[in-house]
């Protein structure tokens, strides 16, 4: 289960279980359009943002743009992490 967390413009984030159930880390995925891990990038959330894997899917200025909006929703995507993350353990 990989469920959709948030939504700005075309860049879709979303907590992957294998993630959530495998790592210390929280982190969120992000791609555009589609929810395609092979393919999408991984934000790390802690200890501090910054990318996890590039993927394949978003050109540099959308990644950077990703980057911003994960820093402007921090708190939340923190919350909602743990919160997923309990329900995954």
């Amino acid at each position: 289960m990989s469920p959709r967390i948030l939504k700005e413009g075309s860049l879709i984030f979303w907590f992957h279980s294998y993630d959530a159930l495998n790592e210390n880390r929280a982190s969120v995925h992000v791609g555009k359009g589609s929810q395609n891990d092979s393919i999408d990038a991984k934000i790390w959330l802690e200890p501090g943002v910054e990318i996890a894997h590039y993927g394949r899917s978003l050109r540099a200025h959308e990644l950077q743009r990703a980057l911003k909006i994960v820093e402007q929703n921090h708190d939340f995507l923190m919350e909602a992490w743990y919160g997923f993350r309990g329900n995954n353990n």
